[in-house]
């Protein structure tokens, strides 16, 4: 990031294509000269939105890219991330029961944007997450969304356990997800207002986060491993809220 407010730079084709679909988030378009021929649909797009496309050399490009840029790079205005009382608003907009996620320091980049696709594709009203210890949105979380980013609500926070005693005051529970957990996630009524929580890599939830939980539930193992990766854990969890909540509209 090149400062708060301030233009930053995303890379590779999924999350640039999405971004070009949000009007007025590319300010510029960078293409490796090596790859134009490659990118077209891309650079057709730009022109169409009157986005200044520059072709460039692949070494300029790899100065801007911590991952696989695929040849190009979108110059883009950060997200604007919502308020908590904004997201709470949400579900009765959509007549929905609240489904919200809290992350509790995902610090990896790659999971941190593959829990955020997930997030897109199970419909999560919000994304809540914490300013501090927490990865934020570095280039490389645009990249392992997917371009999700754009298309879910985040809430970023300097302290998530203000939202969850928020959330609990407006009568969504709570559930957090742990290998220590009393039942099977399955055996959990995800049908009800709800947010989920999911912990850090390495060491789960805060003890202090756990202890605000409503529930705790796991996901049973029969392998010699004893954990997921936390974004394939969400995955799961919020696959499984969906699968109740369709069974009970029947």
């Amino acid at each position: 990031m090149e400062g708060k407010d301030r233009l930053i730079y995303i890379y590779g084709i999924n999350p640039v294509v999405e971004a070009l679909k949000i009007p007025f988030a590319v300010k510029e378009l960078l293409i490796s000269k090596n790859r134009v021929s490659k990118l077209k649909e891309i650079i057709s797009l730009a022109e169409k939105n009157s986005i200044s496309v520059k072709i460039v050399d692949e070494t300029y490009i790899e100065k801007f890219s911590s991952g696989v840029h695929q040849g190009v790079i979108a110059k883009v205005k950060p997200k604007k991330n919502i308020s908590l009382q904004e997201a709470l608003k949400i579900p009765k907009m959509k007549n929905q029961p609240p489904f919200f996620l809290i992350v509790d320091l995902i610090e990896d980049p790659q999971n941190f944007g593959s829990i955020l696709r997930i997030a897109d594709c199970t419909g999560i009203h919000a994304v809540v997450y914490q300013q501090k210890r927490s990865v934020g949105l570095v280039p490389s979380v645009w990249k392992a969304s997917s371009g999700a980013v754009w298309h879910v609500n985040l809430v970023d926070m300097n302290n998530i356990k203000y939202a969850i005693k928020e959330f609990k005051n407006y009568g969504i529970k709570i559930i957090g997800a742990e290998a220590s957990g009393e039942k099977i996630f399955w055996d959990a009524d995800f049908k009800k207002p709800l947010a989920i929580v999911v912990g850090s890599e390495g060491k789960g939830l805060r003890h202090t986060v756990k202890q605000m939980c409503d529930e705790i539930v796991k996901i049973p193992m029969k392998g010699h491993v004893n954990s997921l990766n936390v974004s394939v854990a969400t995955g799961i969890l919020l696959f499984e809220v969906i699968r109740q909540r369709s069974l009970s509209c029947q």
